[in-house]
């Protein structure tokens, strides 16, 4: 990988204030840190840094100045202002910052956190980065490769690490008290330890890696420190870009973490040549979102989209509909866009992992994966099941992450990409009728499809009251003036195709007293129950006029 050049720092982007990290840390480390100088700025980015270190690209980042003690301490203070940082975190002896150091944060307009003894530096590290990642603490939706890190530990239950091609750390996430020694060497030390990059060399592990995506897992290795691992290559084509690594912590890798690093590895693979080329990410991956949206919604022309998203012009997408289902009135507005933003990142490694060049995109308040399908194979689909068996399996891991009623809606495939918007417009309607079943983990457009073809016959007859049958609407009426049940019972007993004794066992009712309505309801309203033209149309009017109270003991329009 030698081929490969240096990764280059981003322009720096706007952050979090420098009270927001320490109030951050307050919280969580015991103690907390103590500060002084300025106390103002925006934090964009943290940076390791050891004595000696040039400190370039800094600007805007808080500086963990890891080994420095006073008066090399005050010198990276120093240093860090002149290069622009806008703090440095150093430790405190004996509870307190030497006094050198209070001197070199004033002359410096450098605020600097005094970090206790016993703190690691990578459980620093991980709190900082929680306080930059935003209200949620995880999953920061602003496209970086630690919001992804995240990610990936969460859904394989493990610790993460994402190298570049030169083995050095550039993000990562987990649990920093299951972190083997292996991982905190390459953490604080920036890079993996050379002992354990030449057993790798002689496992072949970074041949295999680079050939494709080929999961490959690495053995427990405990004279070196290194616990049981599995490692993906990053690649673009035939370049090899980088490798993201989950180390096993105190519990065992999920079953699925294979398919998720795999999904990763393709997510993970556009950041880091914004990485290594000095892009944006986070406003290039922006881009990629509203392009998505457009072709969602049908703003741009999809042939010309398709280019800039790395799809085939040529084929279609398979829509999978999304729903958190959020409760209301129990979460703020900042909390539920939090949540909508964790569940985004597990859909689209799970979507990634399904597809090359999957897309998840948010739109009415729902996420929608476009699952690209090739020119050839962009037809009706005749078994929708392996789409259902995934979404179950992101719907499950949705709830459990969440704590949401979350549920999913396999709305069908577009044959073109000019169809998507209409595949989205069919999931998003099929998603409100699928909540009136909450028990129902995954729906499906052609399960839902009758209920669908009703509901949209019920919004026209309420738009166009000369469509409808006014007898019937006079008999609701006159239920709710006089407190009798004709019209309910009409409807249970044309649902239930005329069988009285299960209609009468569902009201509660005699038989006798079910036939009496029926008789009595057709008489009021003159239907001739033998017509199937009168059935129907008293059918549709019923479901009209009862409200949705009245609806709930009926069987239809229900999944």
């Amino acid at each position: 990988m030698n081929d490969i050049p240096p990764p280059v720092p981003a322009p720096a982007r706007g952050g979090v204030s420098v009270d927001a990290v320490v109030r951050r840390l307050a919280d969580a480390l015991a103690p907390g840190p103590l500060c002084c100088g300025p106390g103002t700025g925006e934090i964009a980015d943290v940076v390791i840094a050891e004595p000696g270190d040039p400190l370039d690209g800094v600007k805007g980042a808080l500086v963990l100045a890891i080994g420095a003690r006073e008066a090399e301490a005050a010198a990276m203070v120093t240093a860090a202002g002149a290069a622009g940082a806008v703090a440095v975190a150093v430790r405190a002896g004996d509870g307190e910052l030497p006094a050198e150091v209070r001197a070199a944060a004033e002359g410096a307009g450098v605020t600097v956190l005094g970090l206790p003894q016993g703190l690691r530096w990578d459980r620093a590290e991980s709190e900082i980065r929680a306080a930059l990642a935003g209200p949620s603490g995880t999953f920061a939706r602003d496209g970086d490769l630690f919001s992804l890190a995240q990610t990936v530990a969460t859904l394989t239950h493990g610790v993460v690490s994402i190298e570049d091609g030169a083995h050095r750390t550039v993000a990562y996430a987990g649990s920093g008290d299951e972190a083997d020694e292996l991982r905190r060497r390459s953490i604080l030390g920036r890079s993996c330890p050379e002992p354990y990059l030449e057993l790798l060399r002689g496992l072949g592990v970074y041949q295999r890696v680079r050939s494709g995506e080929e999961v490959v897992e690495v053995d427990e290795r405990p004279e070196l420190g290194a616990r049981r691992r599995l490692v993906i290559g990053i690649n673009a084509g035939r370049r090899p870009l980088g490798t993201i690594w989950v180390q096993e912590g105190g519990r065992p890798l999920a079953a699925g973490a294979p398919d998720m690093l795999r999904g990763a590895a393709r997510i993970a693979a556009t950041q880091l040549v914004d990485h290594y080329f000095q892009g944006d990410a986070g406003a290039r991956l922006a881009s990629r979102e509203e392009l998505s949206h457009g072709l969602l919604t049908g703003r741009f022309e999809p042939r010309a989209l398709a280019a800039h998203l790395g799809i085939d012009p040529a084929g279609g997408a398979d829509v999978v509909a999304v729903d958190l289902r959020e409760p209301d009135g129990t979460a703020t507005a900042v909390r539920a866009d939090a949540r909508r933003a964790e569940a985004a990142g597990v859909m689209s490694v799970h979507a990634a992992a399904l597809r090359d060049n999957a897309l998840v995109v948010h739109a009415c308040g729902q996420l929608y994966a476009l699952l690209p399908t090739p020119g050839q194979a962009a037809r009706p689909v005749e078994d929708d099941g392996p789409l259902v068996r995934w979404a179950e399996e992101l719907v499950a891991t949705l709830r459990r992450l969440t704590g949401t009623p979350a549920q999913a809606v396999v709305a069908g495939r577009a044959e073109r990409l000019a169809d998507i918007p209409a595949v989205k417009l069919r999931g998003h309607r099929a998603l409100h009728l699928l909540a009136r079943t909450p028990e129902a983990a995954v729906g499906t457009h052609s399960r839902l499809a009758p209920a669908l073809l009703v509901r949209d016959a019920l919004e026209l007859i309420d738009r166009e009251p000369r469509l409808r049958f006014p007898a019937v609407a006079a008999l609701a009426a006159r239920d709710r003036e006089q407190g009798t049940d004709l019209a309910r019972s009409l409807l249970l007993y044309l649902d239930g195709f005329g069988d009285v004794a299960a209609v009468a066992r569902r009201l509660s009712v005699h038989p006798n007293t079910l036939r009496y309505r029926v008789r009595r309801a057709a008489a009021l309203t003159g239907l001739d129950l033998d017509d199937p033209e009168h059935r129907l149309a008293a059918t549709l009017q019923l479901r009209l006029e009862l409200t949705e109270r009245e609806l709930a003991d009926t069987t239809f329009p229900r999944d």
